[in-house]
């Protein structure tokens, strides 16, 4: 069953029960409450009759001293002290043929006599404490049976009008509430034909939770295209940055293979071409693999760190190997701050590797603490960066001048990745550039300082 149809269908049925409860329980009221009124009626009908039925001789004299206190179409009976009928009022001859019942206790009967019901009072009248009898008024109830039967119709046939709309309004329901339903499972199935990357059309107006679904599919949408887009352009990039090592490798293996064995020359030139190709193919794909490794959750726990030593730790190592100087800058002796060293020290060696292949000068490595955060920068006196290219220097594989990017053996990849792991920790990384005068790279850490 389609829901469209279980949500007119549920709606109607539970609209139509409580419609018969309700038309039940005002027919039960209705029934109840003038019943009521007639006992009452017919009470206050019996009272009158004893207060005047010694005074004024109703029950010896004449039978027309009587008629004022017989109600319309009604019956009065005064019964003896010994339960024998003493004397009937009445113009009805239908009503004479009531059974007699000889009851001494105050109370009423709903009884049906020659096809018509009737409502019986019988009040006992005593005379100075002591029994005489007891009076019965007995009252018709045709005009409280149409009244009743009025009312059911009346209620039904609203009930019935009232249904008939519910179905309707149903059906308008159920196309207002599924309709961007329908919209996303179109849309869907558009998507699985076509292979395209399709949106709902989507309304301002509304808030609703139906609303929050479109929106949470658009978005989940437009994250599965960057996805796949970023999946297009990781292959066609590695693919890309791996074919030229491998056509190197390729080309010179095959120039051993003829010539290089006899030539001690081409051999060196080729050893170490391939050699150097191999660690470029290295250095590539793990960055590769780090890369699309990045949302994988770390086991790295933060720990307390003194930055000034940290930080010199690794510019010493990078002044062993890459010959360069490289000066540390801070006002402070020391500074404590929490932090997960490996990763911290991953995002500095990559600072420091790309200040190195751009520039051909010294580099700062600048220390500060403003409020609550720590600023590590990195600074080098390269080429720099023109402006337009700056907001693209995070992506993968982004690289400002390839030509360049190849004879130092860069791929695109390390800003990327320290991007990446600055945030993993909740740090920030920006990057101020300037054509002929150099880049600084910031890495921002807020709330960790301890000293």
């Amino acid at each position: 069953m389609k829901i469209r149809t279980k949500i007119q269908s549920y709606s109607s049925l539970f609209l139509s029960v409580m419609l018969i409860l309700l038309s039940i329980i005002v027919l039960i009221a209705f029934l109840w409450i003038s019943v009521e009124r007639e006992r009452d009626l017919l009470d206050d009908q019996a009272s009158l009759i004893e207060e005047n039925i010694l005074t004024k001789d109703l029950i010896s004299g004449d039978s027309d001293l009587m008629e004022p206190y017989i109600p319309d179409d009604g019956m009065v009976r005064i019964f003896d002290t010994d339960g024998r009928l003493v004397k009937t009022f009445t113009d009805e001859e239908d009503l004479k043929g009531l059974a007699v019942k000889a009851i001494n206790e105050n109370g009423y009967d709903f009884t049906k006599t020659d096809g018509e019901y009737v409502l019986t009072y019988r009040y006992t009248y005593p005379d100075e404490g002591k029994k005489l009898g007891m009076i019965e008024v007995t009252q018709p109830q045709d005009t409280l049976l149409e009244n009743l039967s009025t009312l059911a119709l009346v209620l039904g046939g609203s009930s019935l009008f009232v249904i008939l709309l519910s179905i309707l309004a149903g059906k308008w329901l159920a196309n207002l509430i599924l309709k961007p339903i329908s919209i996303m499972s179109g849309t869907m199935k558009d998507i699985e034909k076509s292979g395209e990357f399709k949106r709902i059309p989507l309304s301002d107006q509304s808030k609703d939770e139906l609303q929050v679904m479109g929106v949470a599919f658009n978005r989940m949408i437009e994250r599965l295209e960057r996805n796949y887009n970023q999946q297009q352009q990781f292959l066609s990039d590695a693919s890309h940055e791996l074919k030229t090592p491998i056509t190197v490798i390729e080309s010179y293996s095959s120039l051993l293979k003829r010539w290089g064995m006899k030539d001690e020359a081409i051999q060196e030139e080729a050893v170490e071409a391939i050699h150097h190709e191999a660690v470029r193919m290295k250095k590539l794909t793990e960055h590769l693999l780090q890369s699309a490794s990045r949302t994988e959750s770390s086991a790295d726990v933060e720990g307390e760190i003194e930055l000034i030593s940290f930080c010199e730790g690794i510019a010493q190592t990078f002044r062993r190997t890459g010959n360069r100087e490289i000066k540390i800058e801070s006002e402070f002796k020391e500074i404590h701050a929490m932090a997960i060293s490996s990763k911290l020290e991953q995002v500095i060696v990559i600072l420091l590797d790309n200040a190195m292949k751009y520039s051909e000068s010294s580099i700062q490595l600048m220390i500060k603490r403003q409020a609550d955060e720590i600023h590590i920068g990195v600074k080098d006196h390269g080429a720099g960066i023109s402006p337009e290219h700056l907001p693209h220097v995070f992506e993968r594989f982004y690289r400002v001048d390839s030509s360049r990017a190849r004879k130092t053996g860069g791929n695109g990849l390390g800003l990327s990745i320290a991007r990446t792991l600055v945030e993993s920790f909740d740090g920030k990384l920006e990057i101020q550039s300037e054509v002929g005068k150099g880049t600084l790279v910031t890495l921002i850490l807020s709330h960790q300082i301890l000293i």
